[in-house]
């Protein structure tokens, strides 16, 4: 499973930055607050300013400004 988190401009649906990112079900749950392992299946996550943070740190990137967050995965 890979992991992604996608960018779009506020209030628009026009996607302008995607980047996958090297953490896994484990690293995301205490992040996403998922209960198991099945939770990230089958949805897109929006993402609060803390949980960007997070993620940023955890896999030691640097999203750009004024965007909405979305986690996504896929195979």
């Amino acid at each position: 499973m890979t992991f992604g988190v996608l960018g779009f401009y506020r209030n628009r649906d026009e996607l302008v930055f995607e980047q996958d990112i090297s953490l896994s079900v484990e690293d995301l749950k205490p992040v996403m607050r998922w209960m198991n392992n099945q939770d990230h299946i089958g949805a897109d996550f929006k993402l609060s300013a803390a949980q960007v943070r997070e993620i940023e740190q955890l896999a030691s990137v640097v999203f750009p400004e004024g965007l909405d967050f979305y986690l996504t995965s896929h195979d």
